[in-house]
């Protein structure tokens, strides 16, 4: 009798330790597929910076050049913004002392770089506004409708709702305009709609780097100059950056944390990292190795929105459960628990950088999976 009593209730037992798999993944087999979900898409990246050295094929770049070119044919006033903004508060805002990180956060909708992402994004002022509430440095606007789907209309959207915060604490945060500028009437048109600095590339400027930047002062704006290797940050540093953001995103994380390790810190100059983050750790590496501040697309993005049909695995004091993702709902708790992640002073070596250890009390976020 107790041997038939001790089978039923071991039985009892295995059942109920299995239920949960069966209905939901374990947190183990979550984290499985997000380390190999990772490995694959460093793999992809690696394929896209052989094939391509900057963000934007050379055709792309000569289309943007003519189409520029043509617009300025009539005359394009000074910028009203020239002489009147507070310069340096992007790079007072970026840097930060040795073991911290200040997070930028990327609006766009879709991604060239990334033809999978793409985000149901219905008004990037309400995602600037959480990403004010998790605490972001700054909010980075890509203003290039074709290839990133926002305009230079979002980026109004976007500093007139970090104007909203005027007066509290945190204040607006700065907002930076990305895109493949190549004129000076771009930048014009950038510090007209509020724009704090805009993100100029190197390797697309090349000799005409120095004069942009200049072009930058004289509206009133900063100037963060995208660099894809050192020679590129040592020709931006002669041109006049004070910031210079490594393009991680194409690089690679660990090639932009050996970048790092070997160029050192620079008196004067703020040191980011555009891109490529992929897992919470990863911004912990680029700290500890000289990286002042890190740019989050993608994943900010994902956890704030997800895909349409995607389920969440939530947990807190019920248990656990799961949610459907709209794609066009944003998740609030979800984005700040990533946030805090990527700010946090942890240890690569000691500490877990698994989302579950950021949640908010009943928040219960891990990350996303689809079904």
């Amino acid at each position: 009798g107790l041997a038939i009593l001790g089978a039923v209730i071991m039985s009892a037992t295995l059942a109920t330790a299995f239920i949960p798999a069966v209905r939901l993944p374990t947190l183990q087999s979550l984290v499985a597929r997000s380390s190999m979900a990772n490995r694959v898409t460093t793999a992809v990246r690696v394929t896209m910076k052989e094939a391509a050295a900057v963000r934007w094929a050379s055709d792309v770049i000569a289309e943007r050049r003519k189409e520029i070119s043509a617009a300025a044919a009539s005359d394009v006033p000074e910028s009203k913004g020239a002489g009147k903004k507070k310069m340096q508060k992007v790079f007072k805002t970026l840097k930060k002392p040795k073991g911290t990180i200040s997070v930028v956060g990327e609006i766009k909708r879709k991604d060239p770089t990334d033809p999978e992402f793409s985000i149901n994004m219905p008004d990037p002022a309400e995602c600037s506004k959480a990403f004010h509430d998790c605490k972001l440095a700054a909010v980075a606007v890509w203003v290039d409708e074709e290839l990133y789907g926002c305009s230079l209309q979002d980026l109004k959207n976007v500093v007139a709702a970090q104007a909203s915060f005027k007066g509290e604490f945190p204040g607006p945060c700065p907002v930076l305009a990305c895109g493949l500028f190549v004129n000076p009437d771009q930048i014009r048109e950038a510090a007209d709609a509020g724009a704090a600095a805009v993100v100029l590339s190197a390797s697309v400027l090349s000799e005409e780097l120095e004069s942009m930047i200049n072009s930058g002062k004289a509206s009133g704006v900063e100037s963060v100059v995208l660099c894809g290797s050192e020679s590129e940050i040592e020709q931006a540093v002669a041109a006049g950056a004070t910031m210079v953001a490594i393009d991680s995103k194409l690089l690679g994380v660990n090639s932009t944390v050996e970048m790092l390790t070997a160029m050192g810190a620079r008196d004067g100059v703020v040191t980011a990292a555009f891109g490529g983050v992929s897992d919470i750790s990863d911004a912990w590496r680029l700290r500890d190795a000289g990286c002042n501040s890190v740019a989050v697309g993608s994943e900010l993005l994902y956890a704030a929105y997800g895909k349409e049909g995607e389920v969440r695995q939530g947990g807190g004091k019920d248990g656990l459960s799961a949610s459907v993702v709209r794609g066009d709902v944003l998740q609030l708790n979800d984005v700040k628990a990533y946030a805090r992640g990527l700010m946090a002073k942890a240890s690569i070596k000691y500490a877990s950088s698994s989302l579950n250890a950021f949640k908010e009390q009943g928040a219960g976020f891990k990350r996303h999976y689809t079904v």
